[in-house]
């Protein structure tokens, strides 16, 4: 007899039917299992799936200029504006004279049928490269600031020009100009401007690291400059046996400068209105002037003189075998420059300086002589841009003769200021009846040469003493155009004393920098407007732990690096192990 009739029914251990349902509570189990692992596996993916849309979501954000935090801001409590920030002034000025301009000549465009022009500030490097660089994130935040605010009149592009050169062939004056990946382009219709870097910045003496960002103040030079030029006209005068059948390649580098070339008879015909250079190459006979007009009654001297009046420049090119010129040569001396000549106390005849150079050369007789950059003083701003490369390029005066300064012009000694990077230099300056001019250097020869007259040595240079190549000489004037605005009225007189220094064969040549040497020099004779100076720089300042201060010695900075490298971990791992045991033993 069964003692507990309620256990009749259930099947005993190890018969098919336990068999069946334990099997099943295993599937069951399994299952289970396989749908909380595929769920934590699931979980885990949508997890780093959407950590990373959500890193490229901020990265394209900032990427694109759109959702960013200048923290710098704090470092300029006083109007607020960081070093990544666009300054109000620096927005003012845009709004105020770019916009106008721009809106002018876009409404000149519009009538014609044509499109709208932007600014256009070209990068000359692929867009990550620029980020990645700490000097040229400065420039390009500045400017995506400055597209942040006026869209539809400053874009932004890059150009790899290591992989793309021909993308900025238009941008070369010659096939030896040199673009590099540190240029900044800004281009507005057929008007462009190449700045280098290292002009965005201040630097302080003998060194070259920055201390503080001067890109607003240049950014917007440049955006004037740009959108304010004219069509100019440079005039190559013709009726003083001028050689203009060598001079072809002179004739289209002024031309690629951005000027519009025609010649002119100054003694015949007027000067154009549009006209912003003069150009004398090679002179054989002298100009006219009140003596020697010849009865025409008209003054070439009177014409030019009144033609620099007007804050333009004058550009002449003579060499060793140029003849007196006396009128001429009378008005070069107000402007403190003296063709080197010697006459002879028997025959009376005069013969100019030959410079000869036995060491620095190009030829076997030592008559086509290098040129020795001037590295200081206001000259040396013209081919500041050239010297910042590891091996500048040579510059070559063949045949010269030399120039100096006229008795009327006295040396002024300064110690160091913004034009010549911080460096003393000397500059021979004139002012007499409101007039303030100032003749520098270029070029000058090396302590090498020697000055030649009647073909025997009469003049030997000394470290002190070097004959001068070209020089440039400035009569400046300042008039307020507007609030936001200043046009720096500026007359030039340039002399080269090398008529070949400009010939076909030099201008085309790809291994000499006399093509780059005339493009900033035609491009510093320039007139442009620049901007007030109420754009100030921005320092960068450092925020360093001072030890001494703060307590923080080496050993207990290693101690705090220590704790917060091994404290996490361990505290995950420790909570990895409690989680392991609880499911083991649950």
């Amino acid at each position: 007899m069964n003692p507990n009739p309620n256990m009749e029914n259930l099947p005993e251990t190890g018969q098919p039917g336990t068999d069946e349902a334990s099997a099943a509570d295993r599937r069951v189990d399994r299952a289970r299992r396989l749908r909380r692992r595929s769920a934590a596996v699931t979980v885990t993916v949508l997890s780093v799936v959407a950590v990373l849309l959500v890193n490229l979501l901020f990265s394209y954000l900032g990427y694109a200029h759109i959702w960013q935090v200048d923290e710098t801001r704090a470092r300029y409590l006083k109007d607020k504006r960081g070093l990544y920030t666009a300054s109000e002034p620096f927005l003012d000025l845009f709004r105020n004279s770019a916009v106008p301009a721009v809106d002018t000549v876009n409404a000149e465009r519009a009538a014609r049928g044509e499109d709208r022009l932007t600014v256009n500030v070209i990068f000359c490097a692929d867009r990550d490269k620029i980020y990645a660089s700490n000097l040229s994130r400065y420039v390009l935040y500045s400017v995506l600031d400055l597209r942040e605010h006026f869209p539809d009149y400053v874009t932004v592009s890059f150009v790899d020009i290591a992989h793309n050169p021909s993308a900025v062939q238009k941008y070369k004056a010659t096939s030896s100009t040199s673009l590099y990946e540190t240029n900044v382009i800004f281009e507005f219709g057929t008007e462009f401007r190449v700045y280098a870097l290292n002009r965005f910045f201040v630097t302080n003496e003998n060194s070259t690291t920055p201390w503080a960002y001067n890109g607003e103040m240049d950014i917007s030079s440049a955006i004037l400059a740009v959108t304010r030029a004219e069509s100019p006209i440079a005039c190559f005068t013709t009726n003083h046996g001028e050689n203009t059948d060598s001079c072809r390649s002179l004739r289209e580098l002024v031309a690629r400068a951005g000027y519009i070339v025609q010649d002119i008879d100054l003694e015949r015909d007027e000067i154009p209105a549009d006209c912003r250079l003069l150009i004398t190459y090679d002179p054989q006979t002298d100009f006219r002037g009140y003596t020697n007009n010849g009865g025409s009654g008209v003054s070439e001297i009177d014409r030019l003189d009144k033609f620099l009046d007007n804050a333009f420049s004058f550009l002449l090119f003579v060499d060793d075998e140029t003849p007196t010129m006396p009128v001429l040569e009378e008005y070069l001396e107000e402007w403190g420059i003296r063709i080197c000549r010697v006459q002879n106390s028997e025959s009376g005849k005069r013969d100019n300086y030959h410079i000869r150079d036995t060491v620095q050369r190009l030829d076997t007789d030592g008559y086509t002589v290098l040129g020795n950059y001037v590295t200081s003083g206001l000259g040396s701003s013209v081919t500041k841009d050239m010297r910042n490369v590891a091996y500048p390029a040579k510059v070559v005066f063949p045949h010269a003769t030399s120039v100096t300064r006229s008795d009327s012009y006295r040396t002024t000694y300064v110690s160091s200021d913004e034009a010549s990077d911080g460096k003393p230099y000397s500059y021979e300056g004139y002012y007499r009846n409101g007039v303030s001019r100032r003749l520098s250097n270029l070029f000058t020869t090396y302590p090498t040469a020697s000055a030649e007259v009647f073909g025997a040595q009469y003049e030997i240079a000394t470290e002190q003493n070097l004959f001068r190549l070209m020089t440039l000489t400035s009569e400046e004037r300042t008039v307020q155009e507007t609030n936001y605005m200043t046009k720096d009225d500026r007359s030039f007189v340039g002399v080269c004393a090398s008529t070949e220094f400009a010939s076909d064969a030099l201008l085309d040549s790809a291994v000499y920098g006399n093509a780059d040497v005339l493009l900033s020099l035609l491009r510093s004779m320039g007139r442009e407007l620049v901007p007030v100076k109420t754009l100030e720089f921005k320092g960068f300042k450092k925020y360093e732990i001072d030890a001494e201060k703060s307590g923080l010695t080496s050993d207990r900075k290693v101690g705090i690096t220590v704790a917060f490298t091994l404290i996490p971990a361990v505290l995950c791992a420790g909570a990895g192990i409690a989680v392991s045991v609880r499911r083991k033993y649950r």
